[in-house]
């Protein structure tokens, strides 16, 4: 059984884990992860970092195909973000709880001013029993116009860093880390990793189809939170009960423990 601390915990929501095939939102992952987010809430501050507002986005604009011009990219995270809000607050109202959205650039974690504040309302939140739904604000911060954390897994390891996290559950499509590309019939899961090492940071891939990070931005995410001692779980956030699984301690996904 995992060592596991869960007292304060961050959960990232990648968007091949929110979205289909075609890109759009699927309302079943998203219901399924509030309900074990409420599941698991009892005692415990919670804190989501959310991607899907672009793939939102392209749904309600009719588009076939993620935009490759900044500006398209822009306006359907703006368009989508609502969507996405509209469905976490309807599946979390069915549990009586209350969640709050906040979205971010990256001077407001650079700039010791903004940061305080987002500090201390996160901190009130928390202690109100909020969930704080957190996303990066992409219609103003997308890397072309200017600094930006680059994609979820660097925001979630910040957020993560900053507010003592106890343990970060990064959620994608894939079951965790592998040695080789997973979907290579060899490939083997790596269920543990104590120290990341060039060895580790080699097993990275390139960016997936809608998402802006592949494997290696959770490593380096990873890397980040167990430098600030926050525990690092990747796992397959399409598989059934995999957050109930990771808080009761069980073998799944990649578990990166944190410097001592």
């Amino acid at each position: 059984m995992r060592n596991i601390k869960a007292k304060r915990i961050v959960i990232k929501i990648g968007t091949n884990t929110l979205t289909d095939k075609a890109g759009f939102l699927d309302l079943r992952i998203i219901r399924n992860l509030v309900k074990q987010i409420a599941q698991i809430k009892n005692g415990k501050d919670i804190i989501i970092i959310t991607s899907g507002a672009i793939g939102a986005g392209m749904r309600e604009l009719g588009l076939k195909q993620k935009p490759s011009d900044v500006v398209m990219k822009q306006v359907c995270a703006g368009i989508g973000q609502n969507i996405l809000m509209a469905n976490y607050y309807s599946f979390f109202r069915k549990y009586r709880i209350k969640i709050a959205q906040i979205l971010l650039t990256y001077n407001d974690l650079s700039d010791k001013e903004t940061y305080k504040n987002l500090y201390n309302s996160l901190d009130r939140m928390l202690q109100l029993n909020v969930i704080p739904i957190i996303n990066e604000n992409d219609p103003i911060s997308i890397n072309e116009i200017g600094p930006s954390f680059g994609d979820n897994d660097n925001l979630s390891a910040l957020i993560a860093s900053k507010i003592k996290a106890d343990l970060l559950i990064i959620l994608t499509n894939v079951d965790g880390l592998f040695d080789r590309n997973p979907e290579d019939k060899s490939a083997v899961l790596i269920k543990e990793v104590k120290i990341i090492n060039k060895r580790i940071e080699s097993f990275g891939s390139g960016s997936s189809n809608l998402g802006i990070g592949g494997m290696k931005t959770k490593i380096k995410a990873a890397k980040m939170g167990t430098e600030a001692g926050v525990t690092v779980v990747i796992a397959n956030g399409k598989k059934d009960n995999i957050l109930l699984k990771v808080l009761n301690k069980e073998d799944v996904g990649t578990i990166f423990y944190p410097k001592k």
